[in-house]
């Protein structure tokens, strides 16, 4: 049987099998159909914990946790401080072989299209190309951009949340307007404000707005200049317009030089001046992302610019409306297929590995309104989120017919692969909080910053954060601040065990931790004691389904009568998510779980047609693949390849 020369691996972060054989059936994902048409196609049991830097690792490694060294969201190296971290989506932390460099060794050129894991970018020229590296996603706890210069934000008249980075949702009142050049005739006296883009986070260039009203009376357009003189403007909008790309000069938070653009969207504009709300989306890098650099204007000519990462907090937040975000998330699929497309283009590259992240944010939003089983879901607006998780899965399917568009399927392995399942999220328990009711973790809140401050001397263990999944023992003669005997080792273990498995959650009665093991017991959950496993919690845990931990600690006010007020710590146990201000849907519960599942689907040759009856795991894909292609698997791959998956005379 002729074999594949070609490899294409398109990673749809959290693409569920579920849906999108259901999506298929139902005939709105044509593309990926053609792909399961004839193809194989399987289950898969992700890593644990279930998270996007795991298991793309596991992906393209077939080595778990404890051998890739990434063992959760967040990342604590021996030594380090137990409340200290560093992102899981650097590539210098990862310690395992993946398959692209394995192909490298063999003399294999490819080109790895926003791939995470892959930063900093260091792919040398003679082993192929890079185009920019995904990193965290838009997550509430934390931001931590790679090529942004600022996230996104809004002026309006009207006092609006900011869930993430504070400061970026910024009150304006529009004043007469005085010394305007160039401004068109308006029947209201025109009205001002200035604008700072960014208004926190980094330093940018300041404009000035001029509210100014048409025929019917009332206000509805919006100049937006460097000085005031509309001839000069950046941008003119009516309500629900966009500008085009400003690019401009930055200084970032790290006092760099930066050049970076952005888009301006009147989102709202009433005719008497109220309800403004003026977005401006992320700064991305106008910067080369590419290795090597004089790839990007390559790259640019196909795909347009770079965004780092869609703003779900925008429409969460009431900045903009729902059509808006899905548009924006159609962008990025954009991007993401006319990135692939100049990739296989070019002659020089055998594999092409694109990953694309729109699908995971989505589900992030809505996945509540799903579930029957979550206090989020209301039949009678079912096929409303159906349809809009309909259309996410329709833009990624649209990007993928436009790539196969350049692919020749009879020397091409196209692979298909997602990352993780999802659940439904019903609330966010405080797991520090907790733990100090538990009397393990000992801290205060100073009231006038909000910080927490440990007294390690009283703290038996710490969370890796974002208190996903494990947890250190505050271990003497091993961590900086150390404070539990050796002796008591397992004693402590035990203690946090107990403690979190009678964990209950007031309103339901039910556990909030499905099952907790001591590190001695992590091969249960596929964790091995290989290299990695120093950055293994002492305790490893899953919470259930329905509950995502908040790492934050809150003050709160308590008010009197006479108006004056006192700081204390929050008493609330648990917050609970609100559909449309939160994220309700989540992956932290145990991989085995059906809706932990991700998908794998490979066509091409050597790929035997089928569907699997039983889930694969995700060790064992990057052993498969490189069976199929004939290249040697990741050198420290843990998984064995499927022998289902592949045509009789293909392996090896």
């Amino acid at each position: 049987m002729a074999r594949a020369k070609k490899l294409l691996l398109l990673g749809v972060d959290a693409a569920l099998p579920d849906y999108v054989k259901r999506f298929a059936k139902q005939g709105s994902l044509p593309n990926i159909a053609r792909l399961m048409q004839g193809g194989f196609t399987t289950r898969v049991i992700p890593t644990f914990p279930p998270l996007t830097a795991a298991a793309w690792c596991a992906i393209v490694t077939g080595a778990g946790p404890g051998t890739c060294g990434i063992p959760s969201l967040m990342v604590r190296l021996p030594g380090e401080a137990l409340d200290s971290w560093q992102t899981s989506f650097d590539k210098r932390l990862l310690l395992a072989e993946t398959l692209w460099e394995s192909e490298n060794a063999v003399g294999r050129r490819v080109a790895l299209v926003n791939w995470p894991v892959t930063w900093p970018m260091n792919l040398a020229e003679e082993h192929g190309i890079q185009i920019a590296a995904s990193l965290n996603p838009p997550f509430r706890y934390f931001y931590m951009p790679l090529w942004d210069v600022a996230g996104s934000s809004v002026f309006s008249t009207e006092k609006l949340p900011c869930d993430q980075v504070p400061g970026r949702a910024v009150q304006v009142a529009p004043a007469t307007a005085r010394g305007w050049e160039n401004l068109p005739q308006s029947a209201l006296p025109p009205l001002e404000f200035a604008i700072d883009v960014p208004p926190v986070y980094a330093m940018g260039p300041r404009y000035q707005v001029a509210l100014t009203a048409g025929a019917t009376g009332g206000y509805d357009t919006a100049t937006i200049a460097p000085a005031k003189d509309a001839a000069a403007a950046v941008a003119v909008l009516s309500p629900g317009g966009w500008s085009g790309w400003i690019e401009e000069d930055f200084t970032d938070k790290d006092g760099k030089p930066r050049r970076g653009r952005f888009r301006l969207h009147l989102a709202a504009l009433a005719p008497d001046a109220k309800g403004l709300r003026l977005y401006a989306s992320a700064v991305n890098t106008a910067e080369a992302y590419t290795l090597p650099p004089s790839v990007t204007p390559e790259v640019e000519a196909m795909a347009g610019p770079y965004i780092e990462v869609d703003d779900p907090w925008s429409f969460m937040d009431g900045w903009v409306e729902l059509p808006t975000y899905m548009d924006q998330l159609r962008q990025l699929a954009d991007w993401w297929a006319g990135a692939t497309k100049y990739a296989l283009g070019r002659a020089d590259i055998d594999s092409v590995y694109a990953w694309v992240g729109t699908v995971d944010h989505l589900q992030h939003v809505m996945y509540g309104a799903l579930d029957p089983t979550s206090p989020h879901y209301d039949p009678e607006r079912l096929e409303y989120w159906t349809d809009v998780l309909r259309q996410g899965y329709a833009q990624v399917d649209d990007a993928v017919g436009r790539i196969l568009e350049d692919v020749d399927l009879d020397e091409t392995l196209v692979v298909l692969v997602s990352d993780h399942g999802f659940s439904a999220l019903a609330s966010s328990p405080y797991m520090k909080k907790f733990l100090k009711e538990a009397g393990l973790l000992a801290y205060e809140i100073d009231p006038a910053t909000g910080e927490m401050v440990v007294d390690w001397s009283r703290t038996k263990c710490f969370p890796l954060e974002p208190c996903h999944a494990h947890l250190f023992v505050n271990l003497r003669g091993r961590d900086p601040h150390g404070s539990v005997d050796p002796a008591d080792y397992e004693k402590v273990q035990n203690e946090i065990i107990d403690a979190l498995l009678a964990w209950r959650d007031p309103e339901t009665g039910e556990r909030v931790v499905e099952v907790a093991l001591p590190r001695q017991l992590a091969s249960q959950f596929g964790v091995y004691e290989r290299k990695g496993f120093e950055r293994v919690g002492d305790v490893l845990f899953a919470i259930r389904r329905r509950y995502m931990n908040c790492p934050f600690v809150y003050r709160a006010a308590i008010q009197y009568r006479d108006g004056t007020e006192r700081i204390v710590e929050s008493p609330e146990m648990f917050e609970p998510a609100v559909l449309g201000r939160h994220f309700t849907g989540v992956h932290t519960a145990l991989p085995h779980e059906p809706d932990m599942h991700c998908l794998l689907v490979a066509h091409g040759p050597g790929v035997a047609p089928g569907e699997r009856d039983i889930p694969a795991n995700i060790i064992d894909i990057a052993p498969t693949l490189a069976a199929i292609l004939g290249v040697p698997a990741p050198r420290d791959c843990e998984g064995n390849a499927m022998s289902g998956a592949m045509a009789p005379g293909s392996e090896g």
